[in-house]
């Protein structure tokens, strides 16, 4: 998807860069505030009036479509290919940029965060552990927490069966025939428990 093609082409001064099939255009802080299909069509636009670039942009994209289809097909070319470092689910990935660094891209579009990417595969591997062991402790506390609380559940639902077995069983009440009916419970699953 030639994202840098639409970045130099139509001088785009905002972060480009590529999600799941498409091209974004945005900020550090909303990175979809353009949106291009990989059709070469926006899907999504800015709406907001204030900010006279991404005007600009739209605008350029909007009078000449099938220019903005043709450069979102094409192969984009890069001047340089400087190997960088990321991680994603427990693997160290090698990719390639133009420019080290925020607010550069690597050549498949991934945004460069300054605590995800580096030149020294090293320091990658570092963070990539810490992530997985801070992932594994987060999940076992949100284990830890579920399982405290079905056990919580669980000790709610015995009070309720006991409370309800002692007023079936309390023979100074007439309970009326279709009260005492168990089917008038009401059986679907408590919190925590599978139907």
């Amino acid at each position: 998807m030639g994202w840098k093609s639409v970045k130099d082409h139509y001088r785009i001064r905002h972060l480009v860069s590529v999600a799941p099939e498409c091209i974004c255009i945005g900020s550090g802080y909303i990175h979809d505030l353009i949106v291009i299909g990989p059709q070469g069509r926006i899907t999504k636009r800015d709406e907001g009036r204030s900010n006279e670039d991404l005007r600009r942009y739209q605008a350029e994209m909007d009078a000449d479509p099938q220019l903005l289809a043709r450069l979102v097909g094409q192969a984009d070319v890069f001047a340089r290919a400087i190997t960088v470092y990321t991680f994603e689910d427990g693997r160290v990935l090698e990719k390639q940029c133009e420019e080290l660094g925020w607010p550069n891209v690597t050549h498949d579009g991934c945004p460069m965060y300054e605590n995800t990417f580096s030149a020294d595969r090293a320091e990658v591997v570092k963070w990539a552990l810490r992530d997985c062991e801070l992932a594994v402790q987060f999940t076992k506390e949100s284990i830890e927490r579920g399982e405290a609380e079905v056990a919580r559940w669980r000790e709610r639902l015995a009070q309720h069966e006991a409370d309800l077995q002692a007023l079936r069983a309390d023979k100074g009440l007439e309970i009326p025939p279709e009260a005492d009916d168990a089917s008038a419970v009401d059986s679907s699953p408590t919190p925590g428990e599978q139907a």
